[in-house]
């Protein structure tokens, strides 16, 4: 792992699912950023800069399609390096996947995931090592 913290922001319209996913990452040195929708995730993303997204799918305002493809927008429009983005989504439909992918999701977890799935792929993208099991 890289010596300094990672910057993950955290989207979703429930805090309890925000709360999971940091209590999930709790091992991974990290400063979390949290938006509780689509509209709120690409305002943040535009003020920072994030290691990786966590993006839920069904949202009020921007769902999480239109947020991702925004991102990836803004990304293309200042030169910006690709950052990781994972789908965090109840929403299991073929269409949803393929809307997801053509926005540019990098990987899709399915809710409810479990801890040690979201750590894998967490890690995967970062190019991290996983946190030692505990």
């Amino acid at each position: 792992m890289k010596n300094y913290p990672y910057s993950i922001l955290v989207v979703d319209d429930c805090k309890e699912e925000r709360d999971l996913v940091r209590l999930y990452l709790k091992d991974i040195p990290c400063v979390i950023d949290e938006a509780c929708d689509g509209e709120d995730a690409v305002e943040k993303f535009l003020q920072g800069s994030y290691d990786i997204v966590l993006m839920d799918i069904i949202m009020p305002l921007m769902d999480g399609v239109e947020a991702i493809s925004a991102i990836r927008e803004i990304e293309l429009k200042q030169g910006q390096k690709h950052t990781p983005m994972l789908s965090l989504s109840g929403e299991q439909s073929v269409a949803t996947s393929l809307d997801c992918m053509k926005a540019g999701v990098d990987r899709m977890l399915i809710k409810p995931f479990s801890r040690q799935g979201l750590l894998d792929v967490v890690c995967e993208l970062l190019k991290a090592d996983l946190p030692a099991r505990g």
